[in-house]
């Protein structure tokens, strides 16, 4: 019996003292501060089986695969963009539609559906965080944390299987579980995939890495664990492949209150030639609101021209008037990554930022339900809060340019709501400022 009360004290003791913890380090919170850098190595490191040779994955014997459940993440909250702090604008720059037609597919072809998640997990989760990248020979395709590789035919060249396969041999808690909200990039420069998700079994939570080993989505990978430098959740973990480094932005929460965002630059050379003491170097931005109002994205290559030698990566946030801020604008930050002396790092804000663009609204209603579809379609969340992934980065030879979009208010009108997507089109030449080459709302 003592020793029962002693636990149920200390377990009070711990949690009055996390509580003030958080509350402390909310309340000296500085707006939009960003943190000095650190730099922490993998702490777990293993090579993979083929993905070839694995298996199809099947539920659980004894348990009925055709039993299917409704499983919602909620790792954090996906919807406190809706409170503005003024009247929104209507949109400043609506599209005009062009009389050329679409050109039809060059291919179609069925890839995985959620529903296999119901034959691989006996669950069907929602949503279902659908990402895929095409390199010359193959496409790589994960739904939540099921994968499969397609020849360029549309052929399967893998059963599907789990993600948590990749990471097996690691042998840690994570290595385990398919936690979600997955990554799969093609790097052009190197002939490598990486495939990626996070692991929220229990702060600190962890960020699984797999590269292939060779340009074959099909063979071996080497599989990293690294463990986030905070307690706070690494949600919507976002990646860019550049010649220097894989970069990946978070959407970073203390419990259900956003914090802000997680910049990290993981070391490619390291990671692709199998190093175990590959590392990452981490900045963090913290928000001005426990409200989620814009994030960061890295900028990700397009093509086989790389950016010019020792070219910072460009990370993508926005501002927004109905949040306070002065003006609709993009904002475009540098992250100069440094391996060889990792607090020598530097995350700074570029001389024109921000970019002023035509004038656009990115509240939505409160919740997930946002978007009608036609029957039996179910409401869709507009997400439009944030700079939706990818930022494409192409150089063009001599002229260089970012692509991207958000997700806008068309109408004020409380019911319908009605969403738009705002495209932004950056460019410069040489080594000149970025400035607006399209910004308009479809």
């Amino acid at each position: 019996m003592k020793f029962r009360a002693f636990f149920i004290l200390i377990v009070v003791f711990l949690l009055g003292a996390a509580i003030n913890w958080r509350t402390a380090e909310q309340s000296s919170r500085e707006p939009e501060s960003i943190s000095m850098p650190e730099f922490r190595r993998a702490a777990a490191f293993a090579v993979s089986a083929e993905a070839r040779s694995f298996s199809r994955q099947t539920a659980e014997r004894g348990v009925s695969a055709n039993r299917s459940y409704k499983v919602i993440e909620t790792t954090s909250p996906r919807s406190p963009n809706s409170g503005s702090l003024r009247p929104g604008d209507v949109d400043g720059r609506p599209a005009q539609t062009s009389a050329v037609p679409m050109p039809a597919p060059s291919l179609s072809f069925d890839g995985l559906a959620n529903y296999d998640n119901i034959t691989a997990y006996n669950l069907l989760i929602m949503p279902p965080d659908m990402t895929g990248d095409v390199g010359p020979d193959h496409y790589v395709q994960v739904v939540n944390s099921l994968v499969r590789v397609f020849d360029k035919a549309g052929g399967p060249l893998t059963a599907p299987f789990k993600m948590s396969q990749l990471f097996a041999p690691l042998g840690t808690a994570c290595s385990t579980r398919n936690d979600g909200l997955p990554i799969t990039l093609y790097d052009p420069l190197a002939d490598r995939w990486l495939l990626s998700q996070y692991c929220n079994n229990f702060p600190p939570f962890r960020q699984m890495i797999a590269v292939s080993k060779t340009g074959d989505p099909t063979g071996a990978y080497f599989v990293y664990e690294f463990v986030m430098p905070n307690n706070r959740i690494n949600d919507f973990p976002k990646f860019g492949v550049w010649p220097d480094a894989y970069y990946m932005a978070t959407e970073e929460f203390l419990g259900s209150d956003y914090y802000g965002a997680g910049m990290f630059a993981f070391d490619r050379n390291k990671m692709i030639a199998g190093d175990p003491s590959a590392g990452f170097v981490y900045f963090s931005r913290q928000g001005n609101s426990v409200n989620r109002r814009s994030n960061l994205l890295p900028s990700d290559l397009d093509g086989l021209r790389p950016p010019a030698a020792g070219a910072p990566n460009v990370f993508v946030s926005y501002t927004a008037n109905e949040y306070g801020d002065a003006q609709d604008a993009i904002r475009l930050f540098e992250f100069r990554a440094n391996f060889a002396d990792p607090l020598a790092s530097t995350f700074t804000e570029r001389p024109e930022s921000p970019i002023a663009v035509a004038a656009f609204d990115p509240t939505s209603p409160d919740g997930r339900a946002d978007i009608t579809q036609p029957a039996p379609g179910e409401r869709l969340d507009s997400n439009s809060d944030r700079v939706n992934y990818r930022v494409a980065y192409r150089n063009h030879g001599g002229q260089e340019s970012l692509v991207f979009n958000q997700t806008v208010r068309l109408t004020q009108d409380p019911a319908p709501y009605r969403a738009g997507v705002r495209l932004h089109e950056l460019r410069r030449t040489g080594t000149s400022a970025f400035s607006v080459a399209e910004s308009s709302t479809i």
